[in-house]
């Protein structure tokens, strides 16, 4: 029997950060722990996806459900070679599909959510539109993805901000006043005070003290994922700190920096090769980043051995301080 499904979208503020990579060693690790894993690619307008995993030219995507509507939501679902992983692709380089309509939206919604998995892990487009917030916050988890450059890490604090207010516009729909105040297109061109938390308080207190509760409670319950990529030295490490550190100050999210993964030339050998480079060797450092990425997010302590062409995994599930006694 299927458990409920667990949803993790994996996104970057801008692209080239290695948020593909990831996201697909993230899905391969739990799919060789055991779980029923869909990884999807959500880059509508530029999906690549398959090509990590060794898949050419995928007979049906996401673009699809626009167009065919006696397609079953199986029809999506690709075998990867991969032991309890599936495949979903995207749209391929569909003019404009990186657009999409709320109907559209609606509709890969209910695809999600009603895929018979324990876990899928969405790969988002770079950047920060309203389509890729808006699936990013449908995810239970989500991991923002970004690199030791002053650069990525002003790119992922707006993304983290972005996410931020379209969420607390999403929990404002039966208000229009206050959705309103939260919504960035109604607001372009206006001075950046307009979206600082406490500014925000504010101006949400003086139309409504009820609100403001609400308010307060999406950002309390704002938690993002950080991973670092492109780690080359220890110091490359004092970029997660201030990330998390900027959310805290200026956003008063708290954002878990759940761990890193080392440059290498085994993870471009990997796309070379179109062969995840957890599956090719996943004692590698790269590959016991991913392990350890997995574990801080699922709270499990996953272990990957190759012997003998064979992966052996090992898990434990790590017990909460209520239950260590």
């Amino acid at each position: 029997m299927i458990s409920e499904l667990k949803v993790v979208a994996v996104g970057s503020g801008k692209g080239g950060v290695g948020k593909s990579l990831l996201c697909a060693n993230m899905a391969i690790a739990m799919a060789l722990s055991g779980m029923k894993v869909v990884l999807v690619d959500t880059d509508y307008g530029a999906s690549n996806l398959h090509a990590l995993l060794g898949i050419s030219n995928p007979r049906f995507g996401l673009k699809d459900l626009f167009q065919q509507t006696e397609l079953d939501p199986e029809d999506f679902l690709l075998n990867t070679g991969i032991d309890n992983l599936k495949f979903m692709s995207g749209a391929g380089d569909l003019p404009g599909s990186a657009n999409l309509t709320p109907e559209q939206l609606s509709r890969i919604h209910e695809l999600i959510r009603s895929l018979e998995a324990d876990m899928a892990f969405l790969d988002l487009a770079p950047g920060n539109s309203y389509t890729n917030m808006d699936l990013f916050n449908l995810a239970d988890e989500q991991v923002v993805v970004c690199t030791p450059e002053m650069t990525a890490a002003m790119n992922t604090l707006s993304f983290i901000k972005t996410g931020l207010f379209r969420k607390i516009s999403g929990e404002f729909t039966d208000d229009r006043e206050i959705h309103d105040i939260t919504d960035y297109s109604r607001h372009l061109g206006s001075d950046e005070e307009v979206f600082e938390i406490n500014r925000l308080r504010m101006k949400v207190l003086d139309k409504d003290k009820d609100a403001l509760a609400r308010l307060n409670a999406v950002i309390r319950n704002y938690r993002p994922h950080l991973v670092l990529n492109r780690v080359r030295r220890k110091k490359d490490l004092l970029m997660g700190d201030n990330v998390v550190q900027l959310a805290r100050k200026y956003l008063e999210v708290e954002t878990d920096f759940c761990g890193y993964l080392i440059e290498s030339e085994r993870i471009h050998d990997s796309v070379d090769e179109m062969i995840p480079f957890l599956i090719k060797d996943p004692q590698s450092p790269p590959s016991k980043n991913i392990q350890q990425i997995v574990g801080a997010l699922t709270k499990m302590d996953i272990h990957l051995v190759k012997k003998d062409g064979a992966i052996y995994v090992s898990k434990q599930v790590k017990l909460t301080a209520g239950w260590e006694s």
